[in-house]
C-alpha cells in the first residue's frame, strides 16, 4: 500500500514542473479562448491559474491512468496468502 502511495505522490511531484511547461506551450490556445469565449484566460503575467489547474489536473489523471494499467497488466495488486 506504501507503494502505491508514493507512486500517487510521484505522479503529482513529477507532473509540477511539467505542468509549467506545457501550460507555457498552450498559449496560443489559452490566448484563443479568451478571444473567442472571453473568458479571462491571460494577463500580463502569462497564463491564468485555471489554465494551470486543468493542465495540473489532465496530467495527473493520465499519469495515474498510466500506472494504473501498469499495475493492471503486471498481475495482482496483493499477493494472497494461501
Amino acid at each position: 500500500m506504501i507503494r502505491i502511495v508514493a507512486r500517487v505522490v510521484a505522479i503529482a511531484l513529477v507532473a509540477l514542473p511539467v505542468t509549467f511547461v506545457v501550460t507555457f506551450l498552450l498559449m496560443p490556445l489559452w490566448s484563443w479562448i479568451e478571444s473567442r469565449f472571453h473568458i479571462e484566460s491571460v494577463g500580463h503575467s502569462g497564463p491564468a491559474n485555471w489554465c494551470f489547474f486543468i493542465v495540473y489536473a489532465t496530467l495527473v489523471v493520465i499519469g495515474l491512468a498510466l500506472q494504473y494499467r501498469r499495475m493492471r497488466s503486471s498481475g495482482p495488486l496483493y499477493k494472497s496468502s494461501s
